[in-house]
Order: structure tokens, then sequence, then C-alpha cells
């Protein structure tokens, strides 16, 4: 019996490794946030960004903080409120009957700090060709130039149908502009950063829509068809994804795992870095210190007085004459020396401490009357005809009687003034000594002497001495008068 032969084994078959499948769970399209390109940007989506809103806000907040002055120069060249004209209480109280003046001049530089160009319809009535004034809204406006070099405005109602205004019927407050009547948008002007800025903040808005959740993953080694992923993706987004579902337990199909990407702090850093260098970057087009708008950054305590400085002079000066010119061109042309000027002064309102200041340096140089501070604290007005007068600081008299001092005072009399009546009359007997004038430092001097001699301290010919040294107007005689009297006894009384 022959034996059988081994079954001839089967080569094994080696099972392929499986393919790893990754599925990715933030593929989903976004939503609520747009991402505007480059030719979308304009003065909607940029009022949007958080530091032109700050910009804009703090230009049109701060112009119609100031009050408005409508002024006249007088043929004297004095000036005084020119509270008399009918356009008056139209431009600096109620401009229209729905409008305070506050809220006409903020919407103005709004339009202006953001469209590029502001336009208010004149409209004629009760008060002359100006009795009210009414906004229109600049995306609704075209401006054309005629052959005459005057201006035509084509206004679009609310209806859809137009209506053409003359040069004379718009005030057009202007921004900057490279062909002289119509001003440049802002928004175009700095449309990357913008954009970028818009981007930014998408992508914030994303993070946080997915509860600041990092990436997820989902990896298996099975096969899954196409269809199936994507209604994994989908529910895995509605059970998990957003603030609401934050903390809920993930229940994964077999077979399939979970792995997070975690973000890179310097990517996290960086990213935080650029958003304040754009508040800087937007700041710095709109001629706006960054640190009034919220940049913390360059914030020092040293710096603030500087930067509010910075603000007033380099800032909204330009704007205030931006404002005052339009208004002179297309309203108070019509009157002879009449012109606008906002009052820069009323940013100090809250400022108790530079007011103070400012009235006491001004009053001190008999540039303001006492009257006139309290009016423009809103202050009673004093009966007191001292109220009306200018004062200095000589001794705080006035103008008129320093001026009158420096001819009519007796200097003797006055360094001998409370020493000895004898002394003052001898001292007077001098003609010429009436003619004579000190200043304050030289009285002081000369009573000091005087007093020495009464107190003993310093005899009669060393006093004399020093008095013709010092003094040159004195002679010898009037020394000794005065030096005599110092050191005379009083005289008795009923003498």
């Amino acid at each position: 019996m022959t034996p059988k032969k081994p079954a001839a084994r089967r080569p094994s078959r080696r099972k392929a490794a499986p393919v790893l499948q990754q599925i990715e769970l933030r593929s989903l399209p976004a939503t609520g946030w747009s991402i505007e390109e480059m030719h979308e940007i304009g003065p909607q989506t940029a009022i949007r960004v958080t530091a032109i809103l700050a910009c804009v806000r703090f230009l049109a907040q701060s112009l119609a903080s100031m009050p408005l002055h409508i002024m006249r120069t007088l043929p004297n060249g004095r000036r005084e409120k020119a509270d008399d004209l009918p356009v008056f209480p139209v431009l600096t109280k109620s401009p229209n009957g729905w409008m305070s003046g506050y809220e006409l001049t903020e919407l103005v530089i709004h339009h202006t700090a953001l469209y590029g160009n502001s336009y208010c319809r004149l409209v004629p009535g009760d008060r002359g060709f100006c009795s009210s004034i009414e906004p229109l809204h600049p995306s609704r406006m075209t401006v054309t130039r005629l052959a005459d070099k005057s201006l035509s405005y084509s206004y679009m109602r609310d209806n859809g149908a137009r209506t053409v205004y003359s040069q004379d019927e718009i005030l057009h407050v202007r921004w900057l502009s490279d062909n002289g009547y119509m001003g440049m948008v802002p928004a175009e002007l700095c449309g990357t950063s913008i954009a970028l800025a818009r981007k930014l903040d998408a992508a914030a808005s994303s993070y946080w829509d997915n509860a600041a959740r990092p990436d997820v993953v989902l990896e298996t080694q099975e096969a899954i068809p196409e269809q199936a992923v994507e209604s994994l993706r989908r529910q895995w987004r509605e059970m998990y994804g957003g603030p609401r579902n934050r903390g809920r337990t993930a229940v994964l199909p077999k077979k399939i795992t979970a792995k997070t990407l975690q973000g890179d702090s310097q990517e996290a850093s960086g990213f935080q870095e650029l958003r304040n260098a754009l508040v800087g970057e937007i700041a710095r087009a709109f001629g706006v210190p960054s640190t009034l708008v919220g940049d913390s950054a360059m914030a020092r305590w040293s710096n603030v007085e500087q930067e509010f400085l910075t603000a007033q002079v380099f800032c909204l000066l330009p704007w205030q004459r931006r404002l005052e010119g339009a208004i002179d061109r297309s309203i108070l042309s019509t009157y002879d020396g009449v012109y606008a000027k906002l009052d820069g002064r009323g940013l100090l309102r809250g400022d108790t401490a530079a007011r103070s200041q400012l009235y006491q340096a001004m009053w001190s140089m008999g540039a303001i009357r006492p009257n006139e501070i309290r009016d423009l604290e809103d202050l009673p007005l004093l009966d007191d005809p001292a109220a009306d007068e200018t004062y200095v600081q000589l001794g705080f008299s006035t103008l008129g009687a320093a001026a009158g001092s420096t001819t009519t005072v007796d200097p003797v009399v006055a360094a001998t003034d409370g020493v000895q009546p004898d002394a003052v009359a001898a001292a007077a007997a001098g003609p010429t000594i009436q003619d004579t004038s000190l200043n304050g430092a030289q009285v002081t001097a000369l009573l000091e002497i005087i007093a020495a001699v009464g107190g003993g301290t310093l005899d009669e010919s060393s006093a004399v001495a020093v008095i013709v040294a010092s003094f040159p107007q004195f002679d010898e005689a009037q020394a000794k008068k005065m030096v005599a009297g110092a050191s005379a006894p009083p005289s008795p009384p009923g003498a």
C-alpha cells in the first residue's frame, strides 16, 4: 500500500492593509457670514468693521459736540454774534422739524467720513432761501459738472423718480478729492485692509460658531460610500456643532474614531496681532489717533494728553475747517462779513479743570471779563459793574487803572506808605518825584531799605547811599527826605 502524498498546501494570501479613510467635519459651507471680494467693498460693508465704526463715530460725535457760532465782522474790526440773521436758528438749533443741530452735524460728518460726500437740501420758506436743511443720502446722489462749471445734483427718491437740484440748493461737504468737486470714498481707498478685517471677523465667528472646539476628523479603516460620508458629516454638525450643543456626548459608528486637530498657539497669536494691527492701519487712514478708538497697545499714561492734542490739531481741526467752509460757501456767502465757526472749547465741557485753567489764564492777562466767563458757563450775569471790567495781576486792578498808574502814582508815597505821615509829606514835596515810576520789585526793595532804617538795623547815611546807587531816578536830597521821615519819631496827637 503506497502511502498517500500529502496534499499540496495552498499559498497563504496576506490580507491587504486597510486603507485609512478620513472624514473632515468642517467642510460644510459656512453660514451667517459672507466674505466680500475687493470689488464688493463699499461704505455699507466698511461700517461693519469695528475700527471704521469707531473712527466714524469719533469724528461725527466730536464735531457735533462743538457749538456752531455764526459771527459777523464789524467795520472797526471787532466781531459779534450774528443772531439777528434768519438762518441763525436754522444753523445752530433746529435745522428742520425732526432733527436737532447736533443730530444734523453728526449725520453730515458720518456721511462725509464714510461716503466721501454729504448732501443737504436748502429748503426755502418763511425764513428766506434757507428755512430748513434736509439731509439727502449720498448713495442716491449723482453729481454732474455742467459747461458753465457749476454743479448739478440728481437725487433718486424712494419711488425711483429723480429730482434735479442746482448748486445753490445743496449744501455739499466733501472729503479728500482728486477732481475738486467730488470727494473720494474712504472705503475704496483702503479696501484691502477692510477686506482683510472682514475675513478675520468671519474666521473668528466661524470658530466660535463651533463653540471654540478644534477641528475634528473621523477616522475609519472601513470603506464608506460617499453618500454615507456626507450623511455622517451632516449628522455630526447637527448633533455636536455650535455653542448650544457644547458638552453633548458623541456616539460614533463601529470602527470609527474621532481625532482632534489642535490649533497652533503661534498661529492664534499671529491672528490676534493681525487684528490689532488693522486697528492702527484703519485709524491711520482716517487720521485718528489709534488710542482714541480703543487701541490699548499704544496707550500710555505719559502720552494720553499728547494724543488728545494731536487729535485736536491734526484730526478735528481740518474737519472743522471743512464744515465751516461748506457752510460759508453755500449759505453765508449771501451776507457780507458773516462766517461760521465751530467752537472746539465745547469738547472741554466735561473737563472742569481744563476750563478753569483756561479762564484763569485769560482773566489774569485781561483778555476776558468775569461776566463773560459766567456767560460761557451758563451762569447768571452779575449786576456789579466790576464784573464787566478786565483785570491784570498788578494788584488785580483794572486795565485802565494799571495804564494810568505809570503817570499818576507817586513812588515816594507808595514806598513810604505806612512808615510815617511826616516822611510821606516831606518826600512828596519834591516836584520831580511825581513824574517818577517804579515797578513792583523796585517798590519792594525801597520799602525794605526804609524799614531797615526805621528798625535801627541801617543808619541814615548808608541808606541814602544805597538808595542813590540803586535808584538813579532819586537824587540825594530826595533820598535823605525818605530816610529822615522813616527814622523820625511819630508826631504827638493833636500836634
